[in-house]
């Protein structure tokens, strides 16, 4: 059989899900349980929410939300795919959701909308679909994403922000805007991480160092 014919065949199998290596690390850096209750703000197409379950072995739940219910519908097809049972969809933005799990949950993930201009190394042509303007507007829904994600976090529970862009204002802005940041939130950094954290707490990737996409990231702690 062809290689090309094997490799859509074991994919359609359930043997693996393609994703860029930075992206990957996204679910690593939250480190979810088995037995968790963990959210997914921003879940589709769905590669993080199954990744995190794969981590979880299967066991706990996983809430994967997303306000386009077309995309959303992409979650349960991977999730079917990869014969993983934990995750419920939930179609709504986080803002008008997180009431729903406030403060219940151990670990919630925003890989949030962004400019998207980490990627591109592989779609150069981003560069020029992308103002200044377009950093303010998405940095607003960023900060909007990020308080609500945070009020699903239970006392000692945590949360990572993540982001397929390299630009401060989508970054660390959004982050010290998050009510509490410094008190009730602490940048939690694992111990063994693959890439070394900066002296904020920031994972970052560079295409020419690193050779993935550029990516950025944060996990905080909240305080008990």
């Amino acid at each position: 059989m062809p290689v090309r014919e094997t490799t859509r065949n074991t994919f359609a199998e359930g043997s693996f899900t393609v994703q860029d290596e930075a992206s990957i690390l996204v679910a690593r850096l939250l480190d979810p349980k088995p037995g968790e209750l963990v959210a997914d703000t921003c879940a589709a197409p769905g590669t993080k929410a199954t990744h995190m379950a794969e981590l979880m072995a299967n066991r706990g739940r996983i809430v994967a939300m997303d306000p386009q219910a077309a995309r959303l519908k992409l979650v349960a097809k991977a999730a079917a795919r990869l014969g993983i049972g934990i995750i419920e969809a939930h179609v709504g933005g986080v803002a008008a959701l997180a009431g729903r799990w406030r403060s219940k949950c151990d670990r919630v993930l925003v890989d949030a909308p962004c400019s998207n201009l980490g990627v591109l190394r592989r779609n150069p042509d981003v560069k020029w679909r992308r103002t200044e303007e377009d950093l303010h507007r998405l940095q607003e829904k960023q900060k909007t994403i990020i308080s609500a994600a945070a009020s699903m976090v239970k006392p000692g529970g945590r949360l990572v922000y993540a982001t397929c862009s390299l630009e401060p204002d989508e970054n660390e802005a959004v982050i010290a805007s998050l009510p509490g940041y410094g008190t009730q939130w602490q940048p939690d950094p694992p111990e063994g991480f693959p890439v070394q954290l900066d002296a904020e707490g920031f994972v970052r990737l560079f295409p020419h160092v690193h050779g993935t996409d550029g990516f950025t990231a944060i996990r905080l702690r909240r305080t008990p």
